[in-house]
């Protein structure tokens, strides 16, 4: 069984910044229930970085309706090959076929396409793109850049 998707609770704070509540475990041991976090909504005063906490709307295929969020670290780019390591993907997820991942000898790799991003919770049963696939840009509503009060 996979982990809720982080569901998080968003305000905003003037046009560019969100208060973020983490509601759910996929993060830990980063970010626990409870944390309160500060985003600056993405953009070109933000770039997008590797290893990156974001915020963004869950998909559809995960049941999303456009107003969940979720709270995953950045993977990977647009352009690049998300991997991951088999040992770090639940019985589940390696004995299906998961959102176009192809088996390269010990990882499971995904190709992200322009305009996306991979994304995956630090948490080992995290519900994340090893499951949905490359998330658009365009679904993501906060880059973290603090941590306003640790759990």
């Amino acid at each position: 069984m996979l982990a809720d998707p982080q569901p998080a609770r968003a305000r905003s704070v003037g046009r560019l910044l969100q208060i973020i509540r983490v509601q759910g475990d996929s993060m830990v041991p980063a970010l626990h229930d409870g944390d309160r976090l500060l985003a600056v909504r993405p953009g070109p005063w933000r770039p997008l970085r590797r290893g990156a906490v974001v915020v963004g709307r869950v998909p559809a295929v995960a049941g999303g309706d456009g107003s969940a969020l979720f709270i995953k670290r950045v993977l990977a780019l647009p352009g690049e090959i998300a991997r991951v390591p088999l040992d770090q993907l639940t019985a589940v997820q390696r004995s299906e076929e998961w959102s176009g991942a192809r088996i390269d000898g010990p990882d499971a790799t995904w190709p992200v396409p322009a305009g996306h991003v991979f994304v995956k919770g630090d948490a080992h049963d995290s519900a994340d793109s090893v499951s949905w696939g490359a998330i658009p840009r365009g679904e993501l509503v906060g880059v973290v850049v603090a941590r306003l009060h640790p759990s």
